[in-house]
């Protein structure tokens, strides 16, 4: 009997830390939201600012491809939409072959 009371217990208490666990990981979940946010927001802004100059060089030292601007797209579409194409617009002057790639893997994008 000291047995099964001493489980039953032990279980309440591995329960109340599942929970207190789980409240832990909402809690950071809800904080990586809103520092995804706040990224994506200053993302956006910078993406608008961006000169050709700027995206040549970039492209120049390999920071703008293919997979840079997808995983950028991915994440900023549809909220920040304005700001995507106004980047397609100067990224066209640019590389040309960057954009259509990029258009055609973001078809919401034609500009």
């Amino acid at each position: 009997m000291e047995g099964c009371g001493k489980r039953s217990a032990d279980d309440s208490k591995e329960s109340k830390q599942e929970e207190t666990g789980s409240a832990d990981v909402n809690e950071e979940d809800f904080h990586l939201k809103i520092l995804k946010d706040i990224c994506c927001e200053l993302l956006s802004n910078m993406l608008q600012e961006l000169t050709k100059e700027n995206m040549l060089e970039g492209l120049h030292q390999g920071h703008l491809n293919e997979q840079t601007c997808s995983c950028a797209f991915q994440n900023l579409l549809p909220l920040y939409s304005a700001s995507v194409e106004s980047f397609l617009e100067v990224l066209r002057e640019a590389d040309q072959t960057l954009a259509d790639n990029l258009e055609k893997r973001f078809p919401s994008l034609k500009v």
